[in-house]
């Protein structure tokens, strides 16, 4: 065999394995860790918790005015 074949045959197997790779790697999507529905409810949750705090802190602060 001679080597001008041999090396065909490895530059043959590596261009059909780049192909194989690039195909592969197209098809994988990639897994968000977090779907946008949980990621809205997750901020909506936030900030309902952080409105509350406000209305009590501010509902504290109107007592203290009206004791004043």
């Amino acid at each position: 065999m001679n080597t001008n074949t041999i090396f065909l045959f490895l530059l043959v197997i590596a261009a059909y394995l780049n192909l194989y790779l690039t195909f592969t790697k197209k098809k994988k999507k990639t897994k968000l860790p977090i779907s946008s529905r949980e990621w809205r409810e997750k901020v909506e949750d936030e900030n309902f918790k952080s409105w509350l705090s406000n209305r009590e802190r501010l509902k504290g602060k109107r007592k203290e005015d009206n004791n004043h």
